[in-house]
């Protein structure tokens, strides 16, 4: 409602940066002129993300005005010629990488009293990760999920910006009588939210109660108790069922027995564990396979995991673990590095260029390779060429461990890399390599064995084998094809023993 007791008789623009800052002369009902300050802004868009799994999608970055991390509701600016609603989608996207479902307009308010700006909020029902985030130059930080009462009680801490108009949003959405019958579910989780029966974590069902209050209560001393405990818990739930198979592989990971634990890990990932869960599967299996000495096997678990997943520094963490136990402390201190520069805003720039920098100490390495030909071809790992060097192939295998023969190294090498079966192996001789690692010294004493294996037998020659546990793959080159100069194969002489098998 506009007062025509108030008269605006100028306006100047004293500041134009970040924001603009417009100086408005008023004549006020008495007749007496007076400055006001106003803030000319366009209008900003805040998304409530919720995920299917009775979560809320955060961005956590750094604003200089509180000199601090802030976790803040996904949004920005409205552009121009754009709706709210196409804004909100478009900001949820760039910003988490998320992709919402419904959307609902649930209104705007002012930003402040002497600002031109309206606020408005949107509701996002069954968001999911899409992709990584699109950032601009001046955007850093970390997307994360929270359980619903968990992100309720964040609205109330006083330690966002958006609080305000994001439970203005979600009130004008729990009173709406008129929502779609496709939104009722979540209206009925928004108004848990705000009357405060919102689960904490895990689920508002029953069985995420029951199991809640059995890790309450464990105890490590008491085993038969535990395992009692959860089965109680997950009385009247199929056996096959995947949260029933994480949960019990939960407790015989929690009581050391991770051998146990494996195979249930993966039969609730196979059966179609769904997230969080999923990934939390992930980790815990990485690091029971870890404990159990298959490094390569948890690096192979977490080589995916999405940037955007909540959990995405955890598991970076333990893949990082998992790396420096399989003997790649590169790549393990990059794998690190970069997960600590997301959380890291004022310097994650350079630390990531610090992480691509860092080399391997010159070493003498011991590695044992498969020498495997077929029919004019043999099968090599593709390294892609780079801005220094040539794509090269190299025979697979990997380093020999102390106290290891070098014969049970190939055979564990291609199990781990390939989940290839060696069924015979025959050492063809040893090969000293001394090369230069772009710009490094590298030296390696390589023992080479020509091996058979059903899986390597059956593999066709159009057909290719992802590594495990990096990011290379193997298949089948023609030896004719291979050249010194132009396509090398390594280690050097590799071939002439290979061409010797006959």
């Amino acid at each position: 409602m506009t007062d025509p007791r108030w008269v605006r008789e100028s306006g100047e623009v004293v500041y134009d940066g970040f924001t603009r800052i417009r100086r408005d002369v008023y004549r006020m009902p008495d007749g007496a002129r007076a400055d006001w300050d106003v803030l000319d802004q366009g209008d900003t868009i805040a998304v409530i993300a919720f995920t299917p799994h009775g979560t809320v999608v955060l961005f956590d970055q750094f604003r200089v005005g509180p000199q601090r991390v802030i976790a803040e509701i996904p949004g920005g600016a409205v552009d121009p010629g754009e709706s709210p609603r196409e804004a909100g989608v478009r900001e949820l996207r760039e910003e988490t990488g998320y992709r919402a479902g419904i959307v609902v307009e649930a209104g705007s308010e002012w930003s402040g009293a002497n600002s031109t700006r309206r606020q408005h909020v949107l509701i996002a029902a069954d968001c999911v990760p899409e992709g990584p985030p699109e950032w601009d130059e001046l955007e850093h930080g970390t997307v994360r999920e929270v359980p619903d009462a968990a992100f309720f009680a964040h609205l109330l801490s006083g330690e966002l910006s958006d609080a305000g108009v994001a439970l203005r949003g979600l009130t004008v959405f729990a009173r709406d009588a008129n929502v779609d019958v496709g939104l009722e579910p979540l209206q009925r989780r928004v108004r848990a939210m705000l009357s405060g029966d919102a689960p904490a974590a895990g689920g508002a069902d029953d069985l995420g109660r029951r199991i809640d209050d059995v890790w309450a209560a464990a105890d490590e001393e008491k085993p038969d108790e535990l395992r009692a405990a959860m089965s109680g818990a997950l009385a009247g739930t199929p056996g096959s069922d995947p949260r029933a198979l994480f949960e019990r592989a939960s407790v015989e990971d929690f009581l050391g027995e991770e051998a146990a634990a494996i195979p249930l890990y993966r039969a609730a990932l196979a059966a179609g564990l769904e997230s969080p869960y999923e990934t939390q599967a992930r980790i815990q299996l990485a690091s029971s396979l870890r404990n159990v000495g298959d490094a390569s096997g948890a690096i192979a678990v977490l080589r995916d995991v999405p940037p955007t997943d909540p959990l995405a520094g955890a598991a970076a963490g333990f893949r990082a673990l998992a790396l420096y136990d399989d003997d790649k402390a590169v790549r393990a201190l990059r794998t690190a590095l970069a997960a600590l520069a997301d959380g890291i805003p004022l310097y994650d720039r350079a630390l990531r260029a610090y992480a691509a920098e860092v080399r391997s100490r010159p070493r003498i390495r011991v590695i044992s390779v498969a020498v495997v030909m077929r029919d004019g071809f043999i099968l090599g790992e593709l390294y892609p060429a780079t801005t220094v060097r040539p794509a090269f192939l190299r025979a697979p295998g990997g380093g020999v461990e102390p106290g290891e023969t070098a014969e049970a190294a190939v055979r564990r090498e291609l199990a781990e890399e390939l989940g290839a079966t060696v069924t015979e192996s025959r050492l063809l001789g040893v090969i000293e390599n001394i090369f230069d690692n772009e710009g490094r010294p590298g030296h390696e004493i390589a023992y080479l064995f020509a091996v058979s294996s059903p899986e390597l037998d059956a593999l066709s020659v159009d057909e290719r084998i992802q590594v495990l546990d990096g990011e290379t793959s193997v298949g089948w080159y023609r030896l004719d094809d291979l050249h010194p100069d132009a396509f090398p194969f390594y280690p050097p002489g590799a071939l002439d023993l290979a061409h010797g098998q006959g």
